[in-house]
């Protein structure tokens, strides 16, 4: 049987298709290679440098890849503030990553997701890296930003990641599998994998988070690092991700006094833990993440 060739309107939507795609893959910090048709994009120190940004995005998360579910928000509710910790005021949004159960840190796998002037925003279930591919613990301000992000070493997509920690970040995690796991035994190579909706709303809420000079936070210590008396000042988004368990923020919620300790007392023959020794007056750009995660 004879095939018959493409007819004109065929071959004038494939024509289309082809010029679409090299548009794409052309752009402004979007890599050539192909990704079911559309370019790779590179990580970008700004939000709104990168190809996924959008100030018209509308807030709210309201679907659900099947089968994840939410948990249960009341486990939540009860869980200190980090918003009441005075040291924490030049931040508009916090973060928190928990990795294991702790009656501080709440149910393990899980992320809160806090905002100033309205406290607990969101409650999800997350999964973070396996052993010997530990998620880090601590205290990070975001690096960096790539929507349509591509693993090498894993081939794999890391749709709205946020980078925090070198090649580490907050990503989408679109595998069936992975999405079953959610909440459960730790499943990634060192990322916080989230469900895909809610990846993208944490995106779009840590860059439009707001730019400027906020209070460089100790990563061991969760405590102001000093210039003199005066808490140090660095240039960043005004989000605070916390990865627990790590030292704990204050629950107080009392004004800050400069003549309090930096760090809670330690007690008498503990071994003191080193001072916080990073003096960059500005975040480090991130490296190219495409070869390293």
């Amino acid at each position: 049987m004879k095939t018959r060739p493409f007819g004109p309107a065929i071959r004038q939507g494939a024509v289309s298709l082809l010029l679409t795609w090299v548009e794409l893959a052309s752009s402004s910090g979007v890599w050539a290679g192909a990704w079911e048709g559309y370019g790779r994009s590179v990580p970008r120190p700004r939000y709104e440098q990168d190809e996924g940004a959008n100030p018209n995005h509308r807030f709210g998360v309201r679907e659900a890849f099947t089968p994840y579910r939410d948990p249960d928000r009341s486990e939540a509710e009860s869980l200190p503030d980090p918003l009441r910790d005075p040291a924490f005021a030049s931040y508009r949004l916090i973060v928190i990553v928990n990795k294991t159960d702790s009656a501080f840190w709440g149910k393990g796998q899980t992320l809160r997701v806090y905002r100033r002037g309205e406290g607990l925003l969101y409650y999800w279930l997350i999964s973070t890296g396996l052993p010997g591919f530990e998620t880090p613990s601590g205290y990070f301000i975001p690096q960096g930003f790539s929507s349509r992000h591509w693993s090498g070493p894993y081939d794999a997509p890391m749709l709205w990641s946020v980078f925090f920690n070198g090649g580490v970040s907050l990503h989408s995690s679109l595998d069936r599998d992975a999405l079953y796991k959610l909440g459960r035994a730790a499943d990634s190579h060192g990322c916080v994998h989230i469900e895909d909706h809610r990846a993208e709303e944490l995106y779009h809420l840590i860059g439009q988070s707001g730019y400027g000079l906020i209070d460089q936070i100790g990563r061991h210590t969760g405590r102001p690092v000093r210039a003199g008396k005066a808490p140090k000042k660095i240039s960043g988004y005004r989000t605070l991700i916390i990865v627990a368990p790590t030292a704990h923020y204050s629950q107080a919620g009392e004004t800050s006094d400069s003549s309090q300790p930096e760090e809670p007392a330690e007690p008498a023959g503990a071994v003191q833990a080193p001072p916080e020794t990073d003096t960059r007056d500005t975040p480090e750009p991130p490296a190219n993440y495409l070869d390293l995660f």
